[in-house]
């Protein structure tokens, strides 16, 4: 157990530094049709658009802010923007602390368990056998180990090894907003919390079923194993404060280049996201309810924002006046 935690943990920090993003934005390249969808989809979805919000209800103000948990030049300018709203509240909350974090990137035998498939089971059982000699391929471009590899939960071998430079989100990425907001906040000393610990972020996706992950690990391969160009739609929906058409057009992509079909990839995205976003939404909300302070900020990735199970959709259900803030 020693040596796969310790291997995870060295793989964690090695994300850090993936090639910067050269892909395409798919939404310049829809087809009438998919366009209709798209827009109808965003117009259905309660608070699609906006990367910072500001809650109102009685004496509370919450500024709420949508990140990326990437790095970005951007987000110099961004930060410009957000330092008012930053400076004047009595706390600042982030998906997790940086101690937290830090825990994290040591990896502890204990914590690592998330990362790893029951006892008895190994990837290449829940893989197909083609989808398997499509990750040894990968994993010998990657250079990681394939008997660590085939003993890892088949969602943090997508998180973590499956990766390109136009993937915004996933643990030890540094330099995004989340980080920038949490160095000006120790600066400033702004007291900060936290809306959990990672191992409720973990337990969240482990808990996908494995039949499931092992499904969208074999979407991703096939992926990245075609002729589909990079994926830049999120990064510059995020910068557009509509990252959530890159959460409607995902199965759409995915399934011109690959042999699942659109309901499949359908399904595995609403269920990644009802758990992912929907579950931990509705968990943050009590601590943001049980909060003490007057003013604070709630700064965590910008997909938690729009839906009807989103933060800002939340808040509204419990009696808070939203209004769109400069970002």
């Amino acid at each position: 157990m020693k040596r796969i935690a310790l291997a995870l943990a060295l793989m964690l920090q090695a994300t850090a530094g993936f090639a910067a993003c050269r892909g395409i934005d798919y939404r310049d390249h829809l087809p009438p049709a998919a366009r209709a969808q798209l827009h109808r989809e965003m117009a259905a979805t309660p608070f699609s658009e906006g990367n910072h919000w500001v809650a109102a209800k009685g004496r509370r103000t919450i500024h709420v802010i949508g990140t990326m948990h990437g790095g970005d030049a951007r987000m110099a300018k961004v930060m410009r923007t957000l330092r008012p709203a930053l400076v004047s509240a009595q706390a600042i909350y982030l998906e997790t602390s940086d101690q937290d974090m830090e825990r994290l990137d040591r990896m502890p035998p204990a914590m690592a368990r998330s990362f790893l498939l029951p006892q008895g089971r190994e990837l290449r059982h829940l893989l197909t056998p083609e989808a398997w000699q499509r990750f040894k391929l990968t994993t010998q471009v990657s250079g990681a180990s394939l008997e660590t590899m085939n003993r890892m939960q088949p969602w943090a071998i997508s998180m973590f090894v499956v990766q390109s430079g136009c993937r915004p989100y996933g643990f030890g990425l540094r330099r995004g907003l989340d980080d920038r907001i949490s160095d000006f906040a120790r600066r400033k000393r702004i007291p900060m919390g936290a809306l959990e610990t990672p191992e409720q972020a973990l337990a969240a996706i482990s808990g996908l079923p494995l039949r499931d992950q092992a499904r969208m690990l074999e979407l991703e391969l096939q992926l990245i194993q075609s002729d589909k160009p990079e994926d830049a739609t999120p990064v510059e929906a995020y910068f557009d404060q509509s990252v959530w058409t890159s959460f409607v057009l995902a199965p759409w992509i995915s399934a011109q280049y690959s042999s699942f079909s659109r309901a499949e990839t359908q399904r595995l995205w609403a269920q990644y996201n009802r758990r992912l976003l929907d579950q931990r939404n509705l968990r943050w909300m009590q601590v943001i309810g049980a909060a003490r302070q007057d003013r604070i900020v709630v700064a965590v990735g910008a997909a938690h924002l729009p839906g009807k199970n989103g933060l800002l959709n939340l808040l509204q259900s419990k009696g808070f006046s939203l209004t769109r803030a400069p970002w």
